[in-house]
């Protein structure tokens, strides 16, 4: 066990299989993260899903502890796992257990159904390619059965068939196809649906029965009778109303606010209105009307059909000119053993079915061809989950080392070289690039924890083709803020190089460098002295413009100004505020530069050096000091734990590390026209102005006085 500092902490070098051994034994209070979202990391989806074994969509220890037990239970040869290839020699799987023995035969049996034939090594495109051709197929492991899966025509009408009835299962394949209880369900309701049909057929030698009392013409009469036989209901009911309580005899036709908001040259509002009114205008003991011109406009033809197709076969003397409310319960008896015998239906998920169909589905050879097909799909279920366990076992060989890099050490995070699992990209803006971003899925709860790392953070809406949009938070860790706030835009690239536009929707702002942090309270106290000048100067301005408007005389025919007050007899007068500010500073400052030359003029050459230094220091040291000690709690880890990564270590950055995640542009090589040789005069103007001025306060500290 080796460890290595890695930014400002000391983390584990996890490079082989015998650290990955220790790393099981390692005190989770050493790892430099124990817990995160599946979310956070960018790698395949179906080794997250190996990780993340219990499906809470967090990565725990215990979940990378897992897989590296069983992993390294399975192999016998751990050379491999340093050079993260996707492919694995059969000699280097443990077949000496029943589970190492099970993970071989079946990746011979992968490779055995390879088209070049078997091989004494096994891929993962090889595993992922056999799974894709296995999913492909009718029969694939999945448990259900198409009817593509066979050959035999009445098979498969008889599958298709019971898919159609109970609503069916789609498969892996896209195919539409039945489980093994679907199977069974379909086949128990064929006889009930049979013996339900039966009782309402029509013998031969019959017309009707107490069941169909209309013979053939029963189902169809019943629909219409159905179809307003509440309005009669309630018609007859109206008039019992009125009979009763003469009071509701002016309402018994209808609302009067339905008519109040009726607008009568608009036919859906007249077609509405009419529907809330009775089939026909009710009164005490009234009949129902058959007469058109006496029922509603909108069951004008129902009531013909009722009058000419039910009617006559429910009266004995058959209709009149009315319907009495005995005629019409006469009509309701006759349909109510129809009625019955439709609540009693069984079997009905078949309804859709030819009876002749449903008789030879019941073959009983059919339901043994189909449990065949399901028993072979069960023992395709096997090999694929046999498969699947080869799958994941080439996919932690191939990933482990970087998994265990990225979760319990980020080395990746500190190199330049590489990128951790968990970085989205790079941002280019403000003429920088800024090389660390992770993801964010909501920017108020992460920036409560981001305000906590001391980092100027920008909040990064990231928007690329097909409306694909997602959020960053990226530090920015050297240099200045520059120009960098809400809206300023800029490119965003992602770890594969994908473009996309990216806009700052939120910042939260800190000293960005030490010079940064320096000249902060003197850049707020200039803003307030700027504040306060710009002040004066408006008061100062208003004043004279007030000044000037008196003493020069007002353009003939204008108006005049009005007078201005009399002063109070008694009362000094009072003078102009910005006037009486000024004075007061004007004579602060001489007060206070003429105590200082006095005090300079009493004190030695060396004295006035020391008191100035001493002055410099009790400013400038306090606010280094200061700013020092917060650039050094800038802290990394704040970024991941607001996007809910519970992390050990605290992720400080050396100077090395801040240009490495904001790097500023670079001219190429051998560029002409770059300012650089600018720079370099500057750098020897100024180099030179310093030995003048440290020449001239040593001149000046060693000469005699006068």
């Amino acid at each position: 066990m080796r460890f290595q500092k890695y930014g400002q902490t000391y983390q584990l070098r996890i490079e082989s299989a015998d650290d990955l051994e220790a790393l099981l034994d390692m005190d989770e209070t050493l790892w430099v993260a124990t817990s995160a979202p599946v979310t956070s990391f960018r790698c395949d989806p179906k080794l997250l899903a190996i990780l993340d074994a219990d499906a809470n969509g967090r990565i725990c220890s215990d979940d990378l502890k897992g897989v590296i037990r069983w992993l390294l239970a399975r192999l016998t040869d751990h050379s491999q796992l340093a050079a993260a290839v996707d492919s694995l020699p059969l000699a280097a799987i443990k077949a000496d257990t029943p589970a190492g023995e099970a993970l071989v035969d079946s990746a011979r049996y992968v490779l055995a159904a390879l088209p070049d034939g078997p091989h004494e090594s096994i891929s993962l495109p090889q595993v992922r390619s056999f799974l894709t051709t296995i999913q492909a197929r009718p029969v694939n492991g999945d448990g259900v059965i198409s009817p593509e899966a066979t050959s035999d025509p009445q098979l498969a009408a008889f599958i298709r068939d019971a898919a159609l009835s109970t609503g069916g299962t789609v498969d892996m394949s896209g195919k539409k196809g039945v489980t093994e209880p679907q199977i069974n369900s379909f086949l128990a309701a064929i006889p009930a649906y049979l013996a339900w049909r039966a009782n309402g057929e029509i013998p031969a030698d019959a017309t009707s029965t107490p069941t169909m009392p209309f013979g053939t013409d029963t189902p169809a009469l019943h629909a219409l009778y159905l179809q307003h036989a509440g309005k009669v209901d309630l018609y007859f009911n109206l008039c019992r109303l009125g009979a009763f309580d003469a009071r509701t005899a002016s309402r018994l036709t209808g609302l009067d606010s339905h008519l109040q908001q009726l607008d009568p040259v608009d036919a859906e509002q007249v077609t509405r209105y009419l529907g809330t009114m009775p089939i026909a205008a009710p009164a005490p003991d009234r009949e129902l009307p058959l007469a058109e011109a006496e029922v509603n406009p909108i069951y004008r033809q129902w009531v013909r059909d009722l009058a000419e197709k039910i009617l006559p076969r429910t009266a004995p003397d058959g209709p009149g000119d009315s319907l009495s409310e005995a005629e019409w319960l006469q009509v309701k008896a006759a349909f109510s053993p129809y009625e019955v015998y439709l609540a009693s239906k069984a079997g009905g998920i078949v309804e859709a079915l030819a009876p002749d169909a449903l008789r030879a589905s019941l073959a009983p050879i059919l339901k043994e061809q189909a449990l065949l097909l399901l028993a072979a799909d069960r023992e395709v279920a096997g090999i694929v989950k046999q498969a699947e366990q080869v799958e994941r076992l080439l996919l932690l060989h191939q990933h482990i080392l970087v998994l265990a890099n990225n979760f319990v050490s980020f080395p990746y995070l500190y190199s330049p070289d590489s990128r951790a699992l968990f970085e989205m990209g790079s941002v280019v803006m403000d003429g920088r690039c800024l090389s660390f971003a992770v993801k964010v899925e909501n920017v108020a709860e992460h920036s409560k924890m981001a305000k906590l790392s001391n980092l100027f953070v920008v909040y990064l809406e990231v928007t690329g083709a097909a409306k694909e949009k997602f959020q960053v938070a990226v530090p920015v860790t050297s240099g200045t803020k520059g120009n960098l706030g809400v809206g300023k835009r800029g490119v965003f690239f992602d770890i594969q190089g994908k473009e996309y536009d990216a806009r700052i929707t939120q910042v939260i702002a800190n000293p960005v460098s030490l010079r940064e942090a320096l000249a902060l309270p003197f850049v707020r106290l200039w803003s307030i002295l700027e504040g306060r000048i710009e002040t004066w100067s408006t008061s100062a301005q208003k004043g004279l413009q007030t000044e000037f408007g008196k003493a020069v005389p007002p353009t003939p025919g204008a108006a005049a100004p009005p007078p201005p007050k009399a002063p109070v007899p008694g009362q000094p007068r009072t003078p102009n505020s910005a006037f009486v500010g000024l004075c007061f500073v004007t004579a602060a400052l001489g007060s206070a530069f003429a105590f200082i030359t006095k005090t300079f003029a009493g004190m030695n050459r060396q004295h006035v050096m020391l008191g100035l230094s001493a002055a410099v220091g009790l400013v400038v040291l306090p606010i280094a000091l200061v700013a020092y000690l917060k650039l050094r709690r800038q802290d990394l880890s704040s970024l991941l734990e607001g996007g809910g990564w519970a992390i050990n270590a605290r992720m400080r950055l050396n100077r090395r590390q801040r240009r490495q995640f904001t790097t500023a542009y670079v001219f190429p090589a051998g560029a002409k026209g770059t300012p650089r040789r600018i720079h370099l005069f500057v750098f020897a103007i100024f180099m030179v102005l310093e030995l003048a001025i440290w020449g001239g306060l040593r001149w000046y500290i060693t000469s005699p006085m006068p």
